[in-house]
C-alpha cells in the first residue's frame, strides 16, 4: 500500500520493509468473500451474493474482479442503475484490461433497452407513491406495466406481492413471489412473504420444479423383452420382427399424396386466388384512376374549348361593335362635308346613317351643329334611314337571286311576268327621277325638280317606296 511492490511470503514488505500482515489479512478475507459470493451467484442465490461481493469490496476496493462481478448480479436483479455505478466504478479504478468497459459499452449500445429501464424505473417510483397516497389500484396498474417492460425486477415482485396481500389475494402473490424466487431463491424478503402466505392459507409453498418420472437408469422408454427361466438358463426372448407388406406401403404412399395434395388446395390455391384477385383489383384500381385523369382532361380541354369561343364571339362583337362606329364616323364625316358644300339631301342622307349613341361627345356635338345648322328633322332622318335600308334589302335579295348585272343596273319583275325598268341603279340613278339641279357638286335654288313617269300597275310614294294598284 506504501510503495506498490510485490508482497512475499514474509510478513514485511520487501522494499520498504513496513508490515503487511494486516493488509495480507484484508486481501485473503477479500478474496475469501469473493469465492463464497460466486459460488452464491452460480446457484442463483443473488441476494447471499450481494452480501459475500460488498464484504469482499469492503477488504479491497481494488478487487476488481468482485466489483464487476456485483454489477452483474445486480444487473441479473433488474438494479441496471447500481450494476452501472459499479462497473465504472471498476473502470476509473483498473482502466487497463478490465471487464467492466465491454459491459458498459453493451448496455449503453442498447438504446432501446435503456430506454424500457429507465421508463420502468419512473413507472416503479410513481407506483410508490401512489401506495403512500393510498391509491393502491393505480400502484398495481403501474407495477404490472413495470414488470412487463422489466421482468428481472425482484423489488417490482415485491411490492407487488405485498399489495396482493393486503387485499388477501394470496394466490396471485403466491404466484408473483414464485416468479420472484426463480430469479433469486435465497432471497430473505420473498421467503418472509411466503411463510406468512403459507400461514394465512395453511397451504405450503413448494418452490421446486415438478421433474417427469424416467427410468432408473436414464435411459427412457426401452423396448419390452420377455424374461424367463428354462432349467438353470434365463432366457431372454427378443420382440417379434413383424415386416410390412408392400400393400401397406403402397397405402402409405397414396395416403401421403392424398394429403399432400389436400393441403395443396386447402393452402396453396387460396393463397394463388387471394394474389390473383388482389392484382385484378389493383388494375382495375389503376384504369378506373386513369379513366377519371382522362376525364378531368377532357372536362378541362372543354372548358378552354367553351373559353375560346366566348373570346371570340366577344371579339366577333367588339370588331362589329368597331365597323359601327368606324362606319358612323364615316358617315358623319360625308355629312359634315354635304353641309359644307350646302348638300342638304346628301347631308340627311349621311346623317340618317350615324348611330349618335355610338360618338362620343365631341362627336355627339357635330351631329347636333350638322342637324341643327341644315335644320334637319327628325321625320326626314327616319325617311331618308328607311329609305337606305329597303335599298340595301332589295340589293341584298338581288345579290342572293344573282340578278346583280355587271354594270349595276338592277331588273325587277313583277308577279303578272312584266319587267319594270323604271328603276335602274347606276351609281344609284332613277330613271324614273330626274334631277337637273345638281351642277357643279352643288344644287341650285328652284332647279330641283321630280318627275315620275306614269306607271299603270302603281305608284312611288313620297319615301320613294313602290306600290302597287
Amino acid at each position: 500500500m506504501n510503495c506498490g511492490a510485490l508482497l512475499t511470503d514474509t510478513d514485511y514488505c520487501p522494499h520498504c520493509g513496513c508490515d503487511v500482515m494486516v493488509q495480507k489479512k484484508a486481501f485473503y478475507l477479500a478474496n475469501l468473500y469473493y469465492n463464497q459470493g460466486l459460488e452464491k451467484a452460480s446457484i442463483r442465490d443473488l441476494s447471499g451474493a450481494i452480501s459475500c461481493l460488498r464484504r469482499s469490496l469492503t477488504f479491497n476496493k481494488y478487487h476488481m474482479q468482485a466489483r464487476n462481478l456485483l454489477g452483474l448480479v445486480y444487473f441479473e436483479t433488474g438494479e441496471v442503475v447500481s450494476a452501472l455505478s459499479e462497473w465504472v466504478i471498476s473502470k476509473n479504478l483498473n482502466p487497463v484490461g478490465n471487464l467492466a468497459g465491454e459491459y458498459i459499452e453493451k448496455v449503453q449500445s442498447n438504446t432501446n433497452k435503456l430506454n424500457t429501464i429507465s421508463e420502468s424505473i419512473r413507472k416503479y417510483n410513481h407506483a410508490l407513491a401512489y401506495c403512500r397516497e393510498g391509491h393502491e389500484d393505480m400502484a398495481m396498474i403501474q407495477l404490472k406495466k413495470v414488470l412487463t417492460q422489466n421482468p428481472q425486477l425482484i423489488k417490482g415482485y415485491h411490492l407487488l406481492a405485498l399489495l396482493y396481500i393486503r387485499e388477501h389475494s394470496y394466490n396471485k402473490a403466491r404466484r408473483i413471489l414464485k416468479k420472484a424466487a426463480r430469479i433469486d431463491k435465497t432471497n430473505t424478503t420473498t421467503l418472509r412473504f411466503l411463510r406468512e402466505i403459507d400461514e394465512q392459507t395453511g397451504v405450503t409453498t413448494n418452490l421446486e420444479k415438478k421433474q417427469r418420472n424416467a427410468d432408473s437408469d436414464g435411459e427412457g422408454r426401452r423396448t419390452k423383452r420377455t424374461i424367463f427361466q428354462s432349467g438353470n438358463d434365463t432366457v431372454i426372448q427378443p420382440p417379434a420382427f413383424r415386416e410390412k407388406s408392400a400393400a401397406a406401403g403402397v397405402l402409405t404412399f397414396v395416403l401421403g399424396i392424398l394429403l399432400g395434395a389436400a393441403a395443396l388446395w386447402f393452402l396453396v390455391v387460396p393463397a394463388k386466388t387471394q394474389e390473383i384477385n388482389r392484382k385484378a383489383n389493383e388494375q382495375i384500381q389503376e384504369y378506373s384512376d386513369a379513366i377519371a385523369s382522362r376525364e378531368a382532361e377532357l372536362e378541362t380541354l372543354k372548358a378552354q374549348v367553351a373559353s375560346a369561343e366566348q373570346a371570340s364571339q366577344e371579339q366577333q362583337v367588339q370588331q362589329q361593335t368597331t365597323q359601327e362606329v368606324m362606319t358612323s364616323y364615316d358617315n358623319l364625316l360625308s355629312a359634315n362635308s354635304a353641309m359644307a358644300a350646302g348638300q342638304r339631301d346628301q347631308a340627311v342622307s349621311a346623317l340618317a346613317q350615324v348611330n349618335r349613341d355610338q360618338l362620343s361627345d365631341s362627336g355627339k356635338t357635330i351631329y347636333d351643329n350638322i342637324k341643327t345648322g341644315m335644320e334637319i328633322t327628325d321625320d326626314e332622318l327616319a325617311a331618308a334611314g328607311a329609305v337606305s335600308g329597303t335599298a340595301a334589302d332589295t340589293a341584298q335579295t338581288s345579290e342572293d337571286t344573282g340578278t346583280v348585272q355587271d354594270t349595276g343596273t338592277e331588273t325587277d319583275t313583277t308577279e303578272a311576268g312584266e319587267t319594270d325598268s323604271s328603276y335602274e341603279d347606276s351609281g344609284y340613278e332613277d330613271t324614273g327621277y330626274e334631277d337637273t339641279g345638281y351642277s357643279d357638286g352643288y344644287y341650285e335654288e328652284d332647279s330641283y325638280e321630280e318627275d315620275y313617269s306614269e306607271d299603270p300597275y302603281g305608284y312611288y310614294d313620297e319615301y320613294g317606296n313602290y306600290i302597287e294598284y
